[in-house]
């Protein structure tokens, strides 16, 4: 047995070691970032700012990395946390009301369309701090864009969906490590994430150095 081959810093085991540990100090960047709950948004755009680079294997320092995306998408970042928000609160309010509706097949409909609203919203949402960590674009296009990939990568959508619900899973049965495994889950999301930003990334680049 090469015992120098076993300890070798670039073999594939100590590879995924050190990945996995880099993830765990990126957990605790982003619980500590996120402690004032109003900066939740821009701590995650931080964190896919490393995770989508990690996903690459063009991943650098984590503090570095994750600082240097909190500081350059805080504004961003923190007006679309608050905005996704008051939106989710405000489609959940409406659907709570549908029940003082007078007819029972207008409640149906009613939450019907909102419950479809709220899917479209939520999908979109997945795309929103991914997409400022990895373009440069405005806050208007970084909504339109995210639609865009959320709805034309439906199958991609759902699946990054069913990724962050088996997390959410996974911190039921171990609540105290919430916050790794919501990085577990970005770090896996974010290679579907690339995938799709890559596909898009001419045509929003186009757009966005050649404002309307």
């Amino acid at each position: 047995m090469n015992l120098n081959r076993i300890f070798d810093p670039q073999n594939k085991f100590w590879s995924f070691m050190e990945k996995i540990m880099n993830l765990c100090v990126l957990s605790l960047f982003w619980l500590v970032f996120s402690l004032p709950v109003v900066t939740a948004g821009a701590s995650t755009a931080a964190l896919f700012n490393y995770t989508l680079k990690l996903a690459r294997e063009e991943e650098g320092y984590v503090w570095k990395t994750f600082f240097r995306g909190f500081k350059s998408n805080f504004v961003q970042a923190t007006v679309l946390w608050i905005g996704m928000a008051v939106l989710g609160a405000f489609l959940v309010f409406d659907l709570y009301c549908c029940q003082f509706l007078p007819f029972s097949a207008l409640k149906w409909a009613a939450r019907v369309v909102l419950i479809s609203l709220m899917l479209i919203a939520l999908l979109t949402s997945l795309y929103l701090l991914p997409m400022i960590a990895f373009f440069r674009t405005t806050i208007k296009r970084a909504v339109i864009h995210s639609f865009v990939m959320a709805m034309g990568n439906l199958y991609v959508s759902v699946t990054i969906l069913v990724i962050y619900a088996a997390a959410a899973a996974a911190v039921y049965f171990i609540p105290v490590l919430f916050m790794v495994w919501f990085t577990l889950a970005s770090y896996v999301a974010s290679h579907l994430f690339n995938h799709v930003f890559l596909k898009y990334m001419e045509d929003v680049n186009n757009i966005d150095n050649n404002p309307a």
